[in-house]
């Protein structure tokens, strides 16, 4: 699933927000994550500043709040981290990757939060570690893999790219740690665990075969009974490890050639919590109270050190001599702390600090200090997620949202009422806070006591108005939403309601109308539409309620929990029938003869409406409302109904939502949630000659009404072109405390931390932030001005806005990420494709040299033609493609030769692949911007053919991919007009189908008409095979091709004056560059006649009235010529032979390096002239192009033996 996709989440942050107790903790280059007990993980970003210019005090460490990630359904329990490859090698990004209670394995990127992958049953149990194998290889060629293990008999390693599952290593009872190590001498990638009995294991494993081999066994000293707390490897040098006891920690040497065993005692009255290597001879222990200690390995390495013996696999070492015992550390830290806290250690450069980390009530509170430093000071600071605003802010009453449809949300409030309007009413009240009153727009419902906990309502709800809500009063309430009344209370639960759910259609006719409220004990209610009651209750259990089975003819129904207990109840008289666990009750729950209703316990943010409201719940009741925009579907609601000029019967858009047309389902939910009508938005004036626009469908209304608001929360800069914007769309000012963020995989979404300048900050998160964003206002732009008639240049706007973003945000500014942008550069959305285009073309024009040899260099080694397909995957490989095409179109030097072939290869792989429309559509365009470039190393006869196929294919779905070849075509027709004619003759000789064969006729009819001076060099070939296509010896064909070839003729002749025909003798005449003219007879499909005299090109010809006489002109010759044509007896022998020896509409083609596309005319049987009359012509118009003399020469018969040649304004009679 794609990683990163234009539903982009707007944050309102309140201040002083809670969060819960942190789990688990990790730090990473400048990063520092804590995962919570709620499922929440936050990212902070840590940083170490020099006070002043003092140099004799220590570095001073800032840690602030940076993007909260959403996705995780239970607590956090162990996290870690991998780097890898960005656009370029100099721009790599941290990964994390993150695993909860549940078995969820989760990948995100820290830079921005977006989450990159998901697997749900990752591993079976609470995974308690997670471990990147290392390797030797580059990251960007080969897959890395992950070791999740927990409170199980075995670990997964997983790929690090997909998630899946690639390896379970079990069979392991005793175990109680394991983690990865470096790769040793023979670098291969290695795992180390510990047992109950106290070994030390040492495994390899082997990336190709996916085999864990054990290699190594260790004896390590413990006492009886002693807990081992954790098993840590040095990450610096993979001679080291560490085991950890409450009692004492164990370094220990891997490699049985070094002397080496310490044993270091935990302090009296401590318990050792964990260890860190800080470097090769450092080791880092902390205690339970938050006591940390540093000790210095060189200091304990004495020579009379005992070593533990080391066995092969099958044999464990055993050893009555005991470790050397040390006691003297070098450092110790004691952080103030409240209750046990996390620590953690922080690497910048040449300074290491240690972090103290624990929840406080309003937020995080950090304890550091340099480790080693010049003091032993700690620094305290206190950080708020939403701000470090004191004052109670009243705008977090929201508890809970649900989209009616695409731009009306209820919210439910911590008072009881639940509010209905627009989205364009409620961004305000989520920023300033709600009003006192409800407004005209807004409809209100009261009744619950206490904060509502959810909302629901469904299509058959809709056809009655009906809305579900329940609270933490334990109620479930339906309303009408209407009328604003209360239909019906129901105080089933003794816990608050926390969802519901509705019964299928396929059970009973008395449930088929019903739903059901589910509350905190997981008890569930039926509760019915129809007779408005409750007609079952069923009570609560202990565990999750994970599925319903529905049984009508047995009259049971059959409630599944998380621990495997499935409750068996008697539907008519709801007395519990049976509890079955284990393997029977999985066997009923899998009787796939009933039908069973999942209950879905995820945060679920896909949304396919134009916007989704959500509530992310946090500590103490308080939650944070976010903004879902759905980019694509927003564009597609206003496309069909925008007022710029559309093709004739073509169709932007399936969406029938312009004026007056509205799917019905659609149309109800309007007319029940809309509150009051609403006028029009506003117009430009338009002209007295403009047509008027047509109103607005109420749902494209209030689509535009909420993109408004949704721009003015973007648009948050103060340069010209800024401003400009807003006043011309009548957008909103800025506003402080929202935050950007962005959705990812299965709809995990992450949430950017409020700056001082609100949305400005997210200039400066990520590449991939700042495209997202970029691609939005963009296009959002462009679809309001589009949509309001404005009259304003939105590409110009658009290129002058991307630089003045830039500019404005300085060294700071995260440029587009390019291969982002090459994901939607030929986006099916018209306006979204333009705005990548756009932003694209921008960003390469700012890079500098180096920046673009660097970008060249990294992509290149992922080319579909020189990248092999088990080193990276085809999506990266097409998107490597797509972004040097792009940049060898606009900048052909900035590629080797070698890397233009590559590019040019790989293009032509894209084009021939069918399994993404939107790639084979990007290399169609970029073959024809860049064909000058791409043309040496390709057989671009070959591309021309293939792209003639498509631009003929008429099969709905690839409609777009026609248009594109059509265009494509003309391009390359435009740099190369010879190899254009030239291969189109052919291929039209060639077509064994009659139907393909008209397809390229009618190319030749859109060239005439649009830009005909690409065909006039190949005029002659192009008449030939239009001729040959009519051969009457082929009668079907002939009868098939008839009135489309003679349709053509009639173009060629309307076009170029060099082409004449006779209609009563059915003859053709054409001239030739040679100076030939030859006549063809239509009738026969055949050569009739060649006229020979002319030296140079024959500018025009014309049949006279009765068809007996031809007319000549040659304006580089200077004369005038006139023929009276009959076959001869060698004409008509040779009749039916090739102009050009190719005969028989083999289409083959004699060109010479000279004159590529023309050929020297056979020595045949030919007719003189009987007639000359020069004529001389200023210079200028004899040195002229032929081409562009095609409008402006012609021959007019004015009577039967008179004839006018115009050329210019010059005008000459000729007496035949």
């Amino acid at each position: 699933m794609a990683s990163s996709s234009l539903s982009i989440p707007i944050a309102f942050w309140p201040n002083n927000v809670s969060a819960a107790t942190i789990s688990s903790t990790l730090t990473c280059d400048r990063y520092v994550a804590a995962g919570l007990e709620d499922g929440l993980i936050w990212v902070l970003r840590g940083a170490v500043e020099q006070a002043g210019n003092a140099k004799d005090q220590d570095p001073t460490f800032k840690l602030e709040p940076s993007t909260l990630l959403v996705g995780h359904n239970t607590r956090i329990t162990a996290l870690a981290a991998m780097l890898v490859e960005g656009d370029t090698k100099q721009t790599c990004e941290w990964i994390l990757i993150s695993a909860s209670e549940d078995g969820e394995v989760k990948k995100w990127n820290l830079a921005d939060g977006r989450c990159l992958q998901s697997n749900p049953t990752a591993f079976i149990g609470v995974p308690n570690y997670l471990g990147v194998l290392a390797t030797h290889e580059k990251s960007g060629s080969a897959s890395k893999y992950i070791v999740c293990a927990g409170m199980a008999n075995e670990a997964c390693i997983l790929d690090s790219t997909s998630l899946e599952v690639v390896r379970v290593w079990g069979g392991h009872l005793d175990w109680v740690f394991c983690c990865t190590a470096l790769p040793g001498e023979d670098h291969q990638s290695r795992i180390l665990s510990v047992s109950s009995d106290c070994k030390l294991s040492l495994w390899v494993f082997d990336t190709s075969s996916l085999a864990v081999v054990k290699t190594k066994v260790f004896s390590i000293c413990a006492r009886a009974n002693e807990t081992l707390v954790a098993l840590v490897a040095c990450q610096n040098d993979p001679s080291w490890a560490a085991v950890i006891t409450r009692e004492c920690a164990q370094i220990v040497c891997l490699h049985h050639q070094k002397k080496a065993c310490f044993v270091i005692p935990c302090p009296a009255g401590e318990d050792f919590a964990g260890a860190e290597f800080i470097r090769e001879d450092d080791v880092v222990l902390w205690t339970q109270s938050g006591h940390v200690y540093v000790y210095s390995m060189a200091e304990l390495q004495h020579p009379e050190s005992t070593s533990p013996r080391t066995h092969d696999e099958g044999t464990v070492a055993t050893s009555s001599e005991q470790p050397e015992t040390a006691v003297a550390h070098v450092f110790e830290w004691i952080p103030p702390v409240s209750y046990p806290q996390h620590v953690l250690l922080f690497r910048d450069h040449s300074f290491i600090y240690g972090l103290s980390l624990e929840s406080i009530h309003d937020g995080l509170r950090c304890s550091s200090s340099k480790l080693r430093g010049l003091s032993n000071s700690t620094t305290t600071e206190v950080f708020r997620w939403g701000g470090n605003s004191s004052k109670s802010n009243p705008r977090t009453t929201v508890t809970c949202s649900y989209m009616l449809n695409d731009t009306t949300v209820a919210l439910g409030r911590d008072n009881g009422e639940v509010w209905v309007s627009n989205v364009e009413d409620v961004l305000p009240w989520f920023h300033d806070g709600f009003p006192t009153t409800p407004t005209d727009n807004t409809r209100l419902l009261k009744g619950h006591v206490g904060p509502v906990s959810c909302i629901f309502t469904s299509e058959e709800l809709m056809d009655r108005s009906f809305l579900l809500t329940g609270g933490e009063d334990c109620s479930a309430r339906i309303w009408n939403v209407s009328a604003c009344i209360e239909v019906a209370c129901f105080n089933n639960h003794s816990r608050p309601v926390t969802h519901f759910l509705q019964v299928p259609e396929d059970v009973n006719s008395r449930l088929r109308k019903s739903v059901i409220s589910i509350a905190e004990d997981h008890s569930i209610a039926v509760i019915s539409i129809e007779e408005m009651s409750c007609i079952y209750l069923f009570g609560g259990y202990e565990h999750q309620l994970i599925a319903i089975q529905w049984r009508p003819p047995e009259d049971y129904i059959v409630l599944s929990h998380a621990d495997g207990t499935a409750f068996v109840w008697q539907m008519q008289t709801g007395h519990l029938d049976r509890i079955v666990k284990g393997e029977t009750a999985r066997e009923i729950m899998a009787d796939d003869r009933w039908g069973v209703c999942k209950i879905s316990h995820d945060r679920s943010f896909a949304s396919k409406q134009a916007f989704d409201c959500l509530t992310v719940p946090l500590l103490d009741s308080t939650h944070l409302p976010v903004l879902l925009v759905n980019l694509k579907y927003i564009l597609s609601i206003l496309a069909p109904v925008r007022q710029t000029d559309q093709p004739e019967g073509i169709s932007t858009s399936k969406s029938p939502l312009a004026s007056g047309a509205s799917d019905p389902k659609n149309a109800r939910r309007q007319s029940i949630f809309s509150g009051q009508p609403r006028s029009p938005a506003s117009k430009t004036k338009v002209s007295a000659t403009e047509p008027t626009p047509a109103p607005l469908s109420e749902k494209a209304q209030g689509c535009l009404d909420a993109a408004k608001a949704v721009l003015s929360l973007l648009v948050t800069e103060s340069d010209a072109y800024s401003v400009s914007i807003r006043n011309l769309l009548g957008l909103s000012e800025p506003v402080d405390k929202i935050a950007l963020g962005m959705k990812g995989a299965y709809g995990n979404i992450s949430l950017q931390a409020p700056s001082p300048g609100g949305a400005t900050g997210s200039w400066c998160v990520s590449s991939t932030l700042t495209a997202s964003k970029l691609i939005a206002i963009l296009s959002l732009g462009k679809i309001i001005a589009a949509v309001l008639n404005v009259d304003v240049d939105l590409d110009t706007w658009s290129r002058g806005y991307c630089k003045a973003v830039q500019d404005a945000v300085g060294l700071q500014f995260r440029p587009p990420s390019m291969s982002f942008l090459a994901k939607y550069w030929q986006d099916p959305q018209a306006e979204i494709q333009e705005a990548a285009k756009v932003v694209l073309l921008s960003t390469i024009e700012r890079m500098s040299k180096s920046d673009i040899a660097a970008l060249v260099k990294y992509w290149s080694a992922y080319l579909p033609a020189s990248a092999l397909p088990d080193t990276c995957s085809s999506q990266y490989m097409a998107r490597s493609a797509i972004i040097l095409g792009i940049l060898g179109a606009e900048n052909a030097d900035a590629l080797s030769e070698r890397v233009r072939k590559l590019v040019a290869l790989s293009l032509t792989i894209l084009l021939n692949d069918d399994s993404r429309i939107s790639y084979k559509v990007a290399s169609i365009d970029l073959l024809a911007q860049g064909f000058a470039c791409w043309q040496p190393f390709i057989r671009a006869d070959t591309v021309l053919k293939t792209l003639f196929s498509m631009a003929m294919d008429g099969q709905s779905n690839l409609n777009l991919v026609s248009r594109r070849a059509r265009r494509a075509v003309a391009q390359i027709a435009a740099v190369s007009p010879a190899l254009f004619v030239t291969t189109l003759t052919q291929e039209i000789m060639d077509c064994r189908r009659a139907s393909e064969r008209m397809g390229l006729l009618k190319l030749i009819s859109i060239f005439t008409r649009k830009n005909p001076a690409v065909l006039h060099s190949g005029i002659p070939k192009l008449a030939e095979a239009i001729v040959k296509s009519l051969d009457p010896t082929i009668p079907n064909v002939r009868e098939t091709i008839l009135p489309v070839g003679t349709s053509v003729l009639l173009d060629l002749v309307q076009s170029f004056p060099q082409l004449d025909f006779h209609v009563g003798s059915q003859k053709l005449a054409v001239g030739t560059l040679e100076g030939a003219i030859v006549v063809y007879d239509l009738q026969t499909a055949t050569r009739w006649q060649i006229l020979e005299g002319h030296t140079k090109s024959v500018s025009a010809v014309s049949f006279s009235r009765d068809g007996k006489t031809i007319v000549s002109c040659s304006i580089k010759e200077g004369n005038v010529r006139l023929w009276h044509p009959s076959p001869g007896f060698f004409g008509m022998l040779m009749s039916g032979s090739s102009l050009w020896g190719g005969g028989g509409g083999s289409g083959s083609a004699n060109k010479t390096p000279a004159n590529a596309g023309h050929s020297t005319l056979p020595s045949l049987s030919s007719q003189q002239s009987s007639r000359t009359f020069d004529f001389a012509l200023q210079e200028s118009i004899v040195t002229g192009s032929e081409e562009s003399m095609l409008n402006h020469i012609k021959f007019e018969w004015t009577g039967d033996r008179v004839v006018k040649l115009s050329v210019y304004d010059h005008i000459m009679s000729f007496n035949v």
